[in-house]
């Protein structure tokens, strides 16, 4: 492949990455509720992470066989070591969000038995 086409991967992907990256901050200041924001948050944050990734590794690859310096493989192992990090903060924090966020269960109201909808019950 020639240079170019590897520069201009990595400038693709790095574009996507902070274009995604702008678009989870937009909806985190547009969206009225916490869940709607949380969605978009992680969304976009994933797809963004994935492509700067996407880039970084495409950038080691292309050093590596050129210089075939071992700086390029324990770059990739770092990068990759970082994005399953940011994976598995990101669902935690998501589930702490959601778990304190959801109404408790004793505010929901009990159905009466032995009545079906529309008809009262009779005392």
């Amino acid at each position: 492949m020639m240079p170019i086409l590897w520069d201009i991967l990595i400038w693709i992907f790095l574009a996507v990455g902070v274009g995604f990256g702008v678009l989870g901050f937009f909806g985190l200041l547009i969206f009225p509720d916490i869940h709607s924001r949380m969605f978009t948050a992680i969304r976009a944050l994933l797809i963004s992470v994935s492509a700067i990734v996407i880039a970084v590794i495409i950038f080691g690859i292309n050093g590596f066989l050129k210089t075939g310096g071992s700086q390029y493989e324990i770059l990739i192992i770092h990068t990759l070591f970082f994005f399953g990090m940011v994976v598995v903060a990101n669902v935690s924090i998501a589930r702490i969000i959601l778990d304190r966020t959801r109404p408790d269960s004793s505010c929901q109201a009990i159905p009466e038995t032995g009545t079906e909808f529309g008809q009262q019950k009779e005392e």
